[in-house]
């Protein structure tokens, strides 16, 4: 009430914390099960995963506040059709260094974890993922066939937004906020990290799975990707939430039937 600015400039130095939750004991068995390693970084060392050993690849994209573990569920019927799996925890999460994060800084990580790894061949995201995966195709390169992303927000617009409600903030202060964001990382940023606008075109074969009491991400936006991106399909379910339909047999089986199909 005092000074927008003042607030804005607290909610932007708020933005890039990296929250750290613990770990559930069903991630530490998936994780022990793992081949565990660090790759050096200029934000300190990745912490990485793989699962099986060829020469088809999946990586998994875990969301904000997320570790790479929390999509091994997709590890068993993946490494039963062939294929090797990688993860990593984001810069500032699960078991890499910081306090910090940011979409540039993971997917420079993204990127290096690539270059160490070997090619891939499809990519699994879920959550913030998505926006992660979409920018490091647009931006940095990202060579993949298949893509798959669960529970996905679509605009930073959004996340913002959701943050200033959270957060119990005026539009003055949002505006304020974005204000600091636009200065920093150019006035077009919202626009370059939009997910529907960096697939926008492209020919990449998507399966898009949302649900519709999803109250994290709305539905709507899973659709919105949808819509964007050519060769995309849209999959909606009922009563799997934003984190439980990670964890479905019936969607599990879908999306690696998916990856797998020729």
């Amino acid at each position: 009430m005092v000074s927008p600015r003042w607030a804005g400039w607290r909610m932007y130095k708020l933005w890039f914390a990296s929250p750290k939750h613990p770990e559930p004991q069903r991630e530490q068995r998936w994780r022990e099960q793992a081949k565990s390693w660090q790759i050096p970084h200029q934000h300190g060392p990745i912490a990485c995963y793989q699962w099986g050993e060829s020469d088809r690849r999946v990586l998994l994209i875990h969301g904000w506040s997320g570790r790479g573990p929390q999509l091994a569920g997709f590890v068993e019927p993946l490494l039963a059709q062939g294929y090797e799996v990688i993860a990593f925890d984001a810069p500032g999460h699960g078991r890499t260094p910081g306090k910090t994060s940011s979409i540039f800084r993971i997917t420079d990580a993204l990127m290096e974890v690539v270059k160490q790894t070997g090619a891939v061949e499809a990519v699994i995201t879920h959550s913030f993922g998505a926006m992660v995966m979409a920018y490091a195709i647009k931006h940095a390169g990202l060579d993949i066939k298949k893509a798959v992303c669960l529970s996905s927000p679509t605009t930073p617009e959004y996340l913002v937004d959701r943050f200033c409600e959270v957060m119990q903030v005026d539009e003055k202060v949002n505006k304020a906020f974005r204000g600091f964001v636009q200065k920093r990382f150019g006035d077009d940023v919202f626009d370059r990290l939009s997910a529907d606008k960096n697939m926008s075109g492209s020919q990449i074969p998507a399966l898009i799975i949302h649900d519709q009491d999803d109250h994290d991400v709305p539905y709507t936006l899973g659709q919105q990707l949808a819509d964007a991106w050519p060769r995309a399909t849209l999959h909606l379910t009922n009563d799997l939430g934003h984190r439980r339909i990670l964890r479905n047999r019936k969607i599990t089986n879908m999306i690696v039937d998916f990856i797998a199909e020729s």
